[in-house]
């Protein structure tokens, strides 16, 4: 779109102020997420040894037995347990008790500030593991002394009083981050409704854009008024952690942007007119799919990270060399490393990092199919899916190498099925290579499709040329080598990096789904990575017929990408009656289209992972073929969209084409009767 100087300056003074207030907006707290109030664990301890140590913070008094059940007061006895807890900052204190009980206990919790006056906090408490609040009692801040008086009465009947664990946590003020994605909104909607309005007409942009600036600034004051109405001040007691808001910034920007797009299609239609509405549209699914993430992060924000998680960021902290990652391969512990030191190591700066690498999936995906298919919409209709996919969501906030590893698988398909379009032959092979690599220590399993895929490339560069596959190859080995090397030296198995998840599959299966039991299985599925080796190969066509290999892997394919599970919901992102409808639809256009090659690279993406997914194994195996489900979906919508767009072109074609011969033949005759005539 050209715009004069004068509008070129008045778009500036829009951006500017828009800016201004966007920023303003946050810097007040406008567009705070809140998270529930965080617990710390202050105090841990399980009484079930048989000696029980005191210490100057921690005293055991009265008529306690130390048994392996844990701490045991007989009928008609009592004790005392104190222990001292640092505050260091201001926040909740809760206590958590559990063991076993019945009639007759009378139990009471103490604190203290010096250890010496003690007075009563809470009464009538039970050791069922429910939190007890002890706020109000206690001290702001400095050290609190917690003693729990236990008495049995007499005539109790029943089992003893057993006090087995001791919890005490520090409940710290709710986390805020600012919801920068639909703060963005501020500066994009105003920037949109200028570019709208010149579109349509000439005169009135900045007055219009300015208009809905002031619109929107009114909203903000509003949402914030109405949401801090029924805020609670005790935050340890309600906090109210929601995103509704952000949807009521959703219309504006979706109603201008339908109004650009009308009016792209009816007044030029050009590629120029046509970048520049997929580029507001990506930007309106890149605030709403952050803010999606954001609002998932701050709900888990209290909550650390999952096991995998945690133990890749151990491996940052302990890696002393580039391939010294355990038995994991290396280059997600690379990347933690790396944002480690740029950031801070915590677990919330972990998920900051996979929530970002989400959203350069989302733009990744409109990139490929965009080039892929030379149409912007099916591009932006792909992004909007991944931005809205619940799992995706969901997975973005773990901490977890999916989000790295898609983007890589991404990159990879687009330099084997679009770059020759756009790249030289060496600038492919660069790409290829690097992408390659990262694909391949993300995943060390990935050389089952990634050779097939470079194989492809390399013929599809014709005669002469395929062995620059030579490249991305040798790049692939090179890295790879040292990793297997390393698994050598430690495991005793080169492909230990792979081996190790068909030993947790057969031990999941066995041991869990089946029950059964096998030769070499633990006795116990907590050792769930133990036992003799195995291979894929001994796993696979050793411990299974051929026929239930066939049976499990069809119906996992089915699950996947032919039925209205929920693991197609988790490759689509819906299972609803239409959507399934709408997938179909662009399935069979795919399969019958110029595009059904992306079958092939979902064939070759997802190998045998559907048959460990029929097990009930994390659906986190089969993230790489998210996006090209997406796209058949997508796909099927576009045609749809397509055909109600141009639907009197459609109908009215075979029509036209139909009387086009006894029309013509009329306008003849009547041209050779006028003839005549003049003669």
């Amino acid at each position: 779109m050209d715009l004069t100087r004068r509008q070129r300056r008045e778009l500036g003074a829009i951006i500017a102020l828009s800016a201004v207030l966007a920023v303003t907006a946050v810097g007040m707290g406008r567009f705070d997420l809140v998270s529930g109030p965080r617990a710390f664990g202050k105090y841990d301890k399980t009484y079930s040894q048989l000696l029980v140590k005191e210490s100057a913070e921690e005293r055991i008094e009265g008529n306690w037995d130390a048994t392996a059940k844990g701490l045991r007061l007989q009928p008609g006895r009592s004790g005392t347990l104190t222990v001292k807890i640092p505050r260091e900052r201001e926040g909740g204190l809760a206590v958590l008790l559990s063991g076993q009980t019945g009639p007759g206990l009378q139990a009471v919790v103490l604190v203290s500030a010096d250890g010496r006056t003690f007075r009563v906090a809470v009464r009538s408490i039970s050791l069922d593991g429910r939190r007890i609040d002890l706020t109000p009692a206690v001290n702001p801040s400095g050290e609190v002394w917690i003693r729990i008086r236990a008495t049995l009465e007499a005539n109790a009947e029943g089992e003893p009083l057993i006090l087995s664990r001791m919890r005490v946590v520090a409940l710290q003020p709710p986390l805020r981050l600012p919801n920068v994605p639909i703060a963005l909104l501020l500066i994009l909607t105003p920037v949109l409704a200028y570019v709208t309005r010149a579109a349509i007409r000439p005169t009135g942009a900045a007055a219009y854009s300015l208009a809905v600036l002031f619109g929107l600034a009114i909203l903000v004051e509003g949402l914030h008024a109405s949401f801090t109405a029924v805020e609670s001040p005790r935050w340890w007691e309600l906090v109210i952690a929601s995103q509704a808001r952000a949807i009521y910034f959703l219309p504006p920007y979706v109603t201008l942007l339908i109004l650009l797009g009308w009016q792209t299609r009816i007044a030029s239609n050009s590629s120029a007119q046509t970048q520049l509405w997929s580029c507001f549209a990506l930007g309106g699914i890149l605030a709403w799919g952050g803010s999606c993430r954001l609002g998932a992060l701050i709900e888990l924000a209290p909550v650390e990270p999952s096991g995998d998680a945690l133990h890749y960021m151990l491996l940052a902290q302990a890696m002393r060399s580039p391939y010294d990652t355990g038995f994991r391969e290396p280059f997600w512990t690379w990347m933690i490393k790396m944002w480690f030191w740029l950031v801070g190591e915590s677990g919330l700066h972990l998920r900051l990092l996979t929530v970002g690498l989400s959203l350069l999936v989302l733009l990744a995906g409109y990139k490929l199919f965009r080039d892929y298919t030379d149409r912007p919409l099916v591009g932006i209709l792909v992004a909007g899916l991944l931005a809205v996919n619940p799992y995706l969501i969901r997975l973005s906030v773990q901490g977890l190498r999916e989000e790295a590893y898609m983007l890589a698988v991404l990159c990879v398909v687009y330099g084997v099925v679009v770059a020759d379009r756009r790249w030289s032959v060496k600038g492919q092979a660069i790409g290829l290579a690097c992408s390659g690599a990262a694909v391949q220590l993300l995943r060390f399993s990935s050389y089952v499709f990634l050779i097939p895929l470079l194989l492809i490339w390399a013929w599809r560069q014709g005669p002469g040329k395929w062995k620059i596959v030579i490249l991305p190859l040798a790049m692939i080995v090179a890295v790879s080598v040292p990793h297997l090397v390393h698994n050598a030296r430690e495991f005793g198995d080169p492909m230990y990096s792979v081996n190790i998840h068909f030993l947790y599959a057969r031990n999941y299966e066995f041991m869990i789904v089946k029950q059964t039991g096998c030769q070499g299985c633990p006795t116990r599925f907590e050792d769930c990575c133990t036992g003799p080796a195995l291979s894929a190969k001994e796993y696979l066509f050793g411990m299974h017929t051929p026929e239930e290999l066939l049976e499990r892997t069809v119906r996992g394919y089915l699950d996947l990408y032919l039925r209205p599970t929920e693991l197609f919901e988790i490759q689509s992102g819906t299972r609803s009656p239409m959507g399934f409808t709408f997938y179909l639809l662009g399935l069979g256009l795919v399969l019958l289209g110029s595009y059904r090659g992306v079958l092939v690279v979902i064939l070759l993406l997802a190998n045998v992972v559907p048959f460990a997914l029929s097990l009930g194994i994390d659906p986190r195996l089969g993230v790489q073929t998210i996006p090209f489900v997406t796209f058949i979906l997508a796909y099927g919508l576009w045609w749809s969209f397509d055909r109600v767009v141009h639907f009197r072109t459609w109908i009215g074609a075979p029509v036209m084409a139909w009387r086009r011969p006894r029309i013509l033949s009329r306008l003849g005759a009547e041209l050779m009767d006028q003839r005549f005539r003049l003669r």
